[in-house]
């Protein structure tokens, strides 16, 4: 991660993949469907669930917040193959909601993994977060494996999902 605790302009950083906030400006260029001047898009990305987020991000009078969507780049090519993030800020009993979709031509390369993993360090850093959550479709068995590699422990189900989270350990 860099040196500010691993957000900042760039975004989150790791080894395989970095993670960028997805502001007004780049929700801008995924609505008109051209890649953003600093960012190659791989085949298939934005994909319809993020435009969604994307109107919202353009539409907002404030900028988002750490707690929001970031996409995924690839740093070996530096191509955004998809997004990670959060559904917001830590509610009152300090949970906060994960999401994550990559195109079909970057699955199965453990990038969601890392992705995933800069998101939960990040959130550890902050104090307000007390669990980390995140919901699979029923039968995303890939997904499932994912989140069980990064000790997330199935949690139920909510809005006919399979839900899965991570407590905050004590140090």
């Amino acid at each position: 991660m860099n040196g500010d605790g691993g957000h900042g302009e760039l975004g989150l950083v790791g080894e395989r993949v970095r993670l960028q906030l997805i502001d007004s400006r780049l929700a801008q260029a995924m609505l008109d469907g051209a890649p953003d001047a600093d960012l190659a898009w791989e085949d298939g990305f934005p994909m319809p669930p993020v435009l969604g987020l994307a109107r919202r991000i353009f539409e907002a009078s404030t900028p988002p917040g750490p707690f929001s969507a970031y996409v995924i780049v690839r740093r070996s090519d530096g191509l955004v193959v998809g997004d990670a993030g959060f559904h917001g800020p830590p509610n009152a009993a300090g949970e906060v909601e994960v999401g994550y979709a990559l195109v079909p031509a970057a699955r199965g390369a453990g990038l969601v993994h890392d992705a995933l993993q800069l998101l939960i360090d990040w959130a550890w850093t902050q104090p307000a977060v007390a669990v980390i959550t995140a919901r699979v479709d029923q039968g995303n068995e890939p997904s499932e494996r994912v989140l069980a590699r990064l000790g997330f422990a199935r949690a139920g189900e909510r809005d006919g999902m399979n839900r899965y989270a991570l407590e905050r350990s004590e140090p």
